[in-house]
């Protein structure tokens, strides 16, 4: 496949992309259905709900927002990639949002969010996810060579070396419509590269993302 790669370091113009095919869904009267990730791409997502907010409230009413994955604990803890979107500001009033956390066993909740995905995938007509790709490759919660490379359902649940992790799965991924990433460094160019060519996706995950119908990839890269 040919990549759609963006030379950008501006996330303004990542947002305008985002919130623009979401906009242009409900415009035409769809139930969307949208992920947002954590890192580096929090304050991105702040933006699309700030750009999303400025639009005909009702719109919204068909939005539906849940995370690509989260780190394990309770509701609001520091380190949760929920609670840093919120703590930056992001809120959509009119929306469904699923935060993933829910205070309650690390296997109940993973559970739950998965039960929450396929009712989401179901009702959804458009499915689109902002996502991020680590200098190793992983994208969402899914770590090269991990137990989650091998998850059969929609989300998994393992140990890392730095946190507990819930994570949506590639079944879970390649339901999507559409896919934007937004990657910026030169320690990730490889990665890339890498993504021209078919790599094992157990030793690289973000290969995952070239199965989404639509995939656009926002970087600081230079070919």
């Amino acid at each position: 496949m040919s990549l759609n790669i963006k030379t950008t370091t501006d996330e303004g113009e990542v947002a305008n992309f985002v919130a623009s095919a979401v906009l242009d869904k409900l415009q035409s009267g769809k139930c969307v259905l949208l992920f947002l990730t954590g890192g580096s791409s929090i304050s991105i997502g702040v933006k699309i709900a700030d750009i999303l907010k400025q639009k005909d409230k009702n719109l919204l009413k068909n939005l539906v927002v849940t995370l690509t994955d989260e780190r394990y604990g309770p509701v609001d803890h520091f380190n949760s990639n929920f609670f840093q979107l919120t703590e930056k500001g992001f809120s959509l009033p009119n929306a469904k949002i699923i935060p993933v956390l829910i205070d309650d066993d690390r296997n109940i909740t993973t559970e739950k969010f998965a039960i929450h995905l396929n009712e989401e995938f179901t009702k959804a007509e458009y499915k689109i996810g902002l996502f991020g790709v680590g200098v190793d490759g992983h994208t969402a919660g899914i770590l090269p060579n991990s137990e989650a490379t091998h998850a059969d359902k929609l989300a998994f649940t393992y140990d890392t070396a730095t946190f507990s992790r819930i994570t949506m799965t590639f079944k879970a991924i390649e339901k999507l419509d559409e896919a934007v990433v937004w990657m910026q460094g030169k320690e990730k160019w490889p990665i890339i590269e890498d993504l021209k060519t078919e790599i094992d996706i157990i030793k690289q995950p973000a290969q995952i993302l070239k199965k989404v119908t639509l995939l656009t990839i926002f970087s600081d890269y230079k070919n």
